[in-house]
């Protein structure tokens, strides 16, 4: 159980929830968040956004369960199971990261690690969004080159031909078509898959993925992929 410390409206439906629950976490974690009984059934799985004072979310309103966590207030109870998963690793000297919609939601603990390792790291993140949205506001307290796409397909914009190693997360075409162009470029790809997740635990299977290491589970063995590995998801 933890404490919210602070809500934070970033843009139409998108909102950051502070939390007070000291723990390690590494970026590209998730934690499976509840503030509800028995009803919706499911917790949400939901990136880590920051390690501050706690632990932090960038959330998007979606249905039930991201509505109610949007209408918590401070000093309000939540749970918090995790940090589950393995990590987007953050000692590199150059990076694309792309983001669709919430998928950003990783990249700005992993810009704040990067930077902390190699202070010159030259670091690039590609934000697609919807053109009613301003998701870049939440990455106003980084140091990173942001381009920004509105409407249509983020991988019109992105360089293939110069950016070599790629972090991705959000809407599993997008995944797909970034892997697909990265692998005919010759590019190194990895991507965290957002899977609908039951237990986080490994143990429902509802969030397997064929590899090419046979089936594995998005929340044990991932969620960050090799782009390479993944067969047809």
């Amino acid at each position: 159980m933890a404490k919210v410390i602070e809500h934070i409206d970033v843009c139409k439906d998108y909102y950051i929830i502070r939390t007070d629950l000291d723990v390690k976490v590494y970026p590209g974690q998730f934690f499976m968040l509840r503030a509800w009984g028995d009803y919706p059934t499911l917790s949400r799985p939901i990136s880590v956004y920051d390690k501050t004072d706690g632990v932090d979310f960038l959330i998007e309103r979606r249905g039930i369960g991201t509505e109610i966590l949007y209408n918590l207030k401070e000093g309000d109870d939540i749970t918090l199971y995790g940090p589950y998963g393995n990590m987007f690793y953050p000692n590199v000297d150059e990076l694309a990261m792309i983001g669709g919609g919430v998928g950003v939601a990783p990249f700005h603990f992993l810009i704040k690690e990067i930077l902390k390792l190699k202070h010159e790291a030259k670091l690039k993140l590609y934000i697609g969004e919807r053109e009613e949205l301003d998701l870049e506001n939440a990455f106003k307290d980084v140091e990173c080159e942001i381009i920004i796409k509105k409407g249509g397909f983020i991988t019109d914009i992105i360089d293939f031909e110069k950016d070599k190693l790629i972090y991705a997360c959000g809407p599993e075409i997008m995944m797909r078509k970034i892997v697909e162009y990265g692998n005919a470029k010759g590019c190194k790809t990895y991507v965290s898959l957002e899977k609908r997740m039951g237990c986080g635990l490994g143990a429902c299977l509802s969030c397997t993925c064929e590899t090419t290491r046979g089936r594995k589970r998005s929340c044990k063995e991932g969620p960050v992929f090799k782009g390479s590995e993944l067969i047809g998801f």
